[in-house]
């Protein structure tokens, strides 16, 4: 029995419509996974959708609010959508505090740092001097900048290596990572790139394995894993 992963869907406001990549759905299948959307909400019902999933996928997306962790914006912000933002983070919260399996991607990774407590770069070519190109001009399957993987961390081991070529496509990060989560993988330029917690399976990318696992059977790995900890089997 394929067990049943959430992937919470973006929200256009002005379309009214609910959205997800189709890439994030075809790497849970991959994977071994049965992806169910999880469309805007109310919070109640979002909640009550944590009875239904086996594990959760945090996508990517647009900026979180800083003012959901402490601070103003400036002016590189980007697109905000608040109404995404208060349905992803008490879910991500909750789940949290169900240790439910779960992995987030880019905005997913910030969104649960966030709500386990943790702080963001608000933007990096602004905030970090000396910060290489983060929003690459080129496919999503190509890698365009190397990362370091803790030597004992999970990602090391679920990668087997100790470097990855990755792609990237964002322009926030992890200032402080969120109660017990570590940074586990860096940029060159010191940016952090993954974070994990030892307790249960929760692991955090900055990069984007779903728009790479298709030319590079490695980057399905994190989706793999997911699914066998979403199952109640060992994930490395």
């Amino acid at each position: 029995m394929r067990p049943i992963i959430g992937i919470t869907a973006s929200f256009d406001e002005e379309r009214g419509v609910a959205t997800c990549p189709s890439t994030y759905i075809d790497a849970i299948v991959e994977a071994g996974g049965k992806p169910v959307l999880i469309p805007l909400m109310p919070e109640e019902a979002a909640e009550e959708m944590l009875s239904v999933v086996d594990g959760l996928v945090f996508p990517g997306g647009v900026d979180v609010d800083p003012m959901r962790f402490g601070e103003r914006p400036i002016p590189q912000l980007g697109r905000i959508n608040p109404l995404l933002d208060e349905m992803e983070i008490p879910l991500a919260k909750k789940a949290l505090a169900m240790n439910m399996p779960l992995l987030g991607i880019c905005r997913g990774c910030q969104l649960v740092t966030i709500a386990a407590g943790g702080t963001l770069v608000q933007d990096i070519p602004g905030q970090v001097g000396g910060a290489m190109k983060h929003g690459q001009d080129a496919p999503r399957w190509y890698g365009t900048h190397e990362v370091v993987l803790d030597e004992d961390s999970l990602m090391a081991r679920l990668h087997n290596t100790r470097r990855l070529t990755v792609n990237s496509f964002h322009h926030q990060s992890i200032k402080s990572p969120g109660d017990g989560f570590t940074v586990t993988a860096r940029a060159l330029d010191g940016i952090a790139e993954a974070a994990e917690s030892k307790k249960g399976f929760r692991l955090l990318i900055q990069w984007h394995p779903e728009g790479m696992w298709k030319h590079n059977r490695v980057f399905l790995a994190p989706f793999t894993a997911l699914c066998k900890a979403a199952k109640g089997q060992p994930w490395e």
